[in-house]
């Protein structure tokens, strides 16, 4: 006969200390979160596993003050038991896969319910006054963080959206996923981002297409290796054979 489970993983259960965790792609964290789901549902389960635990060793007990124990007696109560060990570890192991399942699905209705709270496209800048030109123009920037700080300005300029607003508008107009907290350290920053990430700041901002020109070529000027001014002002002249002999 087989011996009890609990006496073949050396008396000790896997929600125990020292148990074996679960393992691979369905592992999950040790201790669920607590206060999610009420103990009543819990308690009620295993105060009944309890009482029969207490039941069979209570019956076990008085059959050895009665004399009438035997190998084969020890080792049936002893399975019995040992049934009951692995029940309480079923619902335990229940328990905690019916927190970790209502822990995901609270999860998913916040994010469903943060989809309702941000536009899904930019709505386009309201243009100033005729005669008013307030737009901030990349094209005076003489430095990334000049750069920088017209891009920040800019994003004023349209409204100042919330960086969740823009991850949900770029995500949903230009199919890229940009998480709020990374448009935020890029407009925090004196360094030049990647342009990418230029024109999605724009377009979550409602700009328009000369707008995206403007940042663009800004962006380029000074990523693109530059020509010496001298060369510039003053090209080399080209002469025929025939004018320098």
């Amino acid at each position: 006969m087989n011996p009890p489970t609990s006496a073949r993983n050396g008396g000790r259960s896997k929600d125990e200390p020292g148990g074996a965790p679960r393992t691979g792609r369905h592992a999950r964290p040790v201790s669920p979160p607590a206060g999610t789901l009420p103990d009543n549902s819990r308690d009620r389960s295993i105060e009944r596993i309890r009482v029969a635990d207490r039941a069979l060793r209570d019956a076990h007990a008085r059959l050895r003050a009665a004399g009438g124990d035997s190998d084969a007696i020890s080792n049936a109560f002893a399975i019995a038991r040992d049934s009951l060990n692995e029940a309480r570890e079923i619902v335990r192991n229940a328990r905690k896969e019916l927190v970790l399942v209502q822990h995901e699905w609270d999860q998913l209705n916040r994010r469903l319910a943060n989809q309702g709270r941000y536009p899904a496209t930019a709505a386009p800048v309201v243009p100033d006054t005729p005669g008013l030109n307030l737009c901030p123009d990349p094209g005076t920037a003489q430095t990334p963080a000049e750069f920088m700080e017209t891009l920040r300005t800019y994003r004023i300029w349209a409204g100042k959206p919330s960086y969740r607003a823009m991850a949900n508008i770029i995500k949903n107009q230009c199919g890229q996923h940009f998480a709020s907290s990374t448009i935020h350290a890029a407009l925090t920053s004196d360094d030049l981002p990647a342009l990418p990430l230029v024109q999605a700041v724009i377009t979550a901002c409602g700009g328009s297409d000369a707008h995206q020109q403007m940042f663009t070529s800004a962006w380029r000027r000074f990523t693109m290796p530059q020509q010496d001014d001298a060369q510039q002002s003053h090209p080399h002249a080209l002469y025929s054979v025939s004018d320098t002999a």
